[in-house]
């Protein structure tokens, strides 16, 4: 296994992220209509559909419905055809879906006549001038890459040239990964400075377009500050009292120097937020140890615990015209260090600092170990934490593939955790330093899957699923030439063997058991629709399920979810492709 160190850059060069992850959810941003009707100038061959349907290795396979709302509609065209809207002055966050047809490729035109290159490169293993995500000369670090037929998310984050610096794509997400960032664009702008998408061959469609022009307006001012010094131990004092004031004064400046160093101390702001512009701002604290915010009498982000500077303590607050009255403490403690922060943003203006540089010091480089394949599989026992779920998955194995399709296995359940393309695995929680939480974190965009058993008992094809199987043993796995891992376990003493591969662009997974009235749970997801014999397209298509034309799986609802489910006798085979 190949271990790569790489160290992550501080709290003050992370600013500019800020707004990217406020816009994450295209909140406070306008929607590019895509029913022909908006500001989407359409020339060539466009269709407005409500649905479309492509086929991972058919280029001519599709299938349209006719639109019915033109909040959900979207615009499917071919080669030559061209959507443009002029969206007027300023720096652009963008969001969109796209869909391509195999062997397809299109180019999104930014202001000042950039492209960034949208290409069917999935199985590709170059990353070169023709990658999907890549701009002009600049490649992307990794593909990101969906199989044809699925829809792809895109988000940009944009700066346009002025005349004392050069254009800069200051972030590119495809598909959840970071694929370029902070990229200066070398060649002149041209004089075009509208939006626009160009279909260079082959079919494409568009949806939910999203995008925020930025500025570097300063809506909010801070005024009439005074600040409290209080003496404190690590614990946090039941109340402030008068006895323990070590100094009081009014001050100009947001700053923690007003503090004891590093020994630790209680520190009270008071003061008024000056707001120019009505609106919904987004306020985020940077700070090591505790620190609390109030404003107007209202607790806006209540007492709490924050680990390293990087994190940011966020919270969003409707401002009016006018004076806010605002109450921030900062609770220093002797063993952490020290730095305290506050960023406010809101749409359209870009994230700025309302404390001094100084109060907000660099802190300590905080390395990226990442876990890497080289010729063989590589495996890691660790820890997995779910989202919504409380404790930890404890007994895991990720498998990590030289040609980068990875995925986590559940090894109390026989589950199917989540699969991924892109790096392996980040496991810096588990390898830095003291490593107590033991978690690792995929490398790239994770697929999850629900997490329950893939291979259970059922009374009929319509009993409900269980989330784990009682009489489920794990016997242990032993690895094929290729250091895939074969598991075997037993359900009711019958014998399951279980691997998963990469192949044709995805995993492949063999499951081989005589299980007396078992059945293995494909998929389940909220939708499932077939695209023909055998090839079932998943959760809104965002992936593939394939199995044996010949086989007869069954597609059910349970609890609200669709289900793709397959009698558990004998051999097993089906592909997941993304």
């Amino acid at each position: 296994m190949k271990i790569l160190v790489a160290f992550q850059t501080g709290c003050l060069l992370l600013a500019a992220g800020l707004v990217f992850s406020l816009k994450a959810q295209n909140v406070g941003m306008t929607q590019l209509a895509t029913d022909g009707k908006g500001a989407f100038q359409l020339t060539g061959s466009w269709k407005v559909a409500q649905s479309v349907m492509m086929h991972p290795e058919k280029s001519t396979f599709l299938k349209t419905t006719s639109p019915s709302d033109s909040k959900t509609s979207m615009i499917v065209g071919s080669t030559g055809a061209k959507a443009s809207a002029n969206l007027g002055l300023g720096d652009i966050i963008l969001n969109l879906d796209f869909m391509l047809a195999p062997g397809s490729a299109a180019i999104l035109n930014l202001p000042g006549g950039y492209g960034i290159r949208l290409s069917d490169s999935w199985k590709s293993t170059k990353l070169d001038r023709n990658a999907c995500g890549s701009v002009g000369s600049l490649v992307p670090i990794q593909n990101a890459s969906k199989a044809p037929g699925l829809w792809q998310k895109l988000a940009v984050q944009y700066k346009r040239a002025t005349k004392g610096s050069v254009a800069q794509v200051e972030k590119l997400i495809l598909n959840g990964v970071v694929i370029q960032e902070n990229a200066f664009l070398s060649t002149p702008p041209t004089p075009d400075m509208a939006l626009s998408i160009e279909i260079e061959n082959g079919t494409a469609a568009f949806r939910n377009i999203f995008y925020q022009l930025l500025s570097d307006a300063r809506p909010v001012k801070l005024r009439d500050l005074s600040y409290t010094l209080y003496k404190a131990t690590n614990d946090r004092p039941k109340e402030l009292l008068a006895e323990n004031i070590l100094k009081k004064d009014t001050t100009s400046i947001l700053t923690r120097e007003w503090g004891l160093g590093n020994n630790s101390f209680y520190l009270v702001y008071e003061g008024k937020f000056d707001v120019e512009q009505e609106a919904d701002y987004l306020i985020q604290l940077a700070y090591m140890s505790n620190a609390s915010l109030e404003i107007d009498g209202k607790t806006v982000l209540p007492y709490q615990w924050n680990d390293f500077l990087q994190n940011y303590v966020p919270a969003t607050y409707h401002f009016t015209k006018g004076l806010h009255a605002f109450r921030l403490q900062y609770h220093k403690l002797t063993w952490r260090g020290h730095g305290l922060g506050m960023f406010i943003s809101t749409q359209g203006v870009r994230p700025y600092a309302l404390h001094v540089t100084s109060s907000l010091p660099e802190p300590k480089p905080i390395p990226t170990i990442e876990a890497t394949a080289s010729t063989k599989a590589e495996l890691v026992r660790s820890f997995i934490q779910r989202e919504g779920e409380k404790n930890k998955r404890t007994h895991c194995l990720s498998v990590g593939s030289p040609v980068g399709t990875h995925y986590s296995l559940d090894l109390n359940r026989g589950a199917l955790l989540q699969f991924w393309k892109g790096g392996f695995a980040d496991v810096t929680q588990m390898w830095y330093e003291r490593g107590e939480p033991q978690i690792l974190q995929p490398m790239g965009a994770a697929i999850l899957t629900k997490g329950q058993a893939d291979v259970a008992v059922l009374s009929d094809a319509n009993a409900s699923w269980p989330d784990s199987m009682a009489n489920f043993v794990y016997k242990g796995f032993r690895l094929n030439p290729d250091g895939f891992p074969m598991l075997t376990y037993f359900i009711n003493d019958a014998s399951v063997s279980d691997e998963i591969i990469p192949e044709n662009g995805g995993l492949t997974r063999t499951i081989t058991t005589t299980l007396p009235n078992g059945y293995v749970r494909l998929v389940s997801s909220g939708s499932i629709a077939q695209v023909e014999k055998g090839l079932y397209e998943v959760d809104g298509q965002s992936y593939y399920v394939r199995v044996d034309p010949k086989s007869k799986p069954i597609v059910r609802t349970a609890n609200g979810q669709q289900e793709l489910l397959l009698p558990a006798s004998g051999t097993i085979k089906y592909s997941l492709i993304w």
